[in-house]
């Protein structure tokens, strides 16, 4: 198999998964990329790469690298993407591809234009509960599919004094939940059936309106309380998907 070097960019909760998952795969982890230059260096020693970047200029500057894995907080994933694609480096950037569907929009066209490998990274659609529910809905084995049903349970973040840049808007978004794990069912939901996702009807609501921070007082948020959707799929016949979750990543706001 031909190796490539790629870079990571986030050494928190899940860039050191992207570390472990490149190299199960037989890549090279060129370097990594913190919030700050001292993550970096810690990052580097603590995972065994060769680099510990200053900046993400300096990461792009690295002609070993010809791969970069986005897995830094949702507000830095738009300009990192467009970033790295003009330096000519292929992307793997995590879900919520941006911030607004009006970031997105302008990504998936700059993607269009590059020659290079863009993609987000939805992992969950190769558990082998998932492939196995696409091959039986793909082959016909289950007849004629009428309703999609499901949702998305976790309670992470699940109390007040939970706290972490998921949970404000001006760094995970303002829609929360759903951009940071509402996502994964909507992608599953198309992954599995073949439909796309034509029109959307949404009920959302905050769970905690106050979270406190360990350190720096208590935060306010604006919002209101779990979320319950709706969404229709492009399909013959029409096919319509409902989904529910309750998380506490809601109560960030929407």
């Amino acid at each position: 198999m031909h190796s490539i070097g790629a870079a990571v960019v986030g050494t928190g909760f899940i860039g050191p998964v992207h570390v472990e998952a490149l190299r199960r795969l037989g890549h090279v982890v060129v370097g990594v990329l913190g919030s700050t230059p001292a993550k970096s260096r810690a990052a580097a020693e603590a995972l065994g790469v060769p680099n510990g970047y200053a900046s993400f200029d300096e990461l792009l500057a690295d002609p070993s690298v010809r791969v970069v894995h986005l897995a830094s907080p949702n507000r830095a994933h738009f300009e990192q993407c467009q970033a790295a694609i003009a330096a000519g480096k292929h992307v793997i950037c995590e879900k919520p591809l941006a911030m607004t569907a009006e970031e997105t929009a302008e990504l998936v066209a700059l993607a269009a234009a590059a020659d290079v490998v863009t993609a987000v990274n939805y992992n969950v659609r190769f558990y082998p509960l998932v492939l196995d529910a696409r091959e039986r809905i793909r082959s016909g084995a289950v007849g004629d599919l009428f309703h999609v049903t499901g949702s998305y349970l976790q309670d992470w973040l699940l109390y007040p004094t939970d706290y972490n840049w998921r949970v404000s808007a001006a760094d995970g978004g303002a829609l929360c939940a759903v951009a940071d794990i509402g996502t994964h069912w909507l992608d599953l939901a198309c992954f599995i059936t073949g439909l796309e996702i034509e029109a959307v009807c949404a009920d959302l609501s905050t769970v905690h309106p106050v979270r406190q921070k360990p350190a720096g007082g208590v935060r306010r948020l604006q919002g209101r309380p779990a979320a319950r959707a709706a969404r229709v799929f492009r399909s013959r016949p029409r096919i319509t998907g409902r989904f529910s979750y309750a998380s506490a990543e809601e109560s960030a706001g929407v």
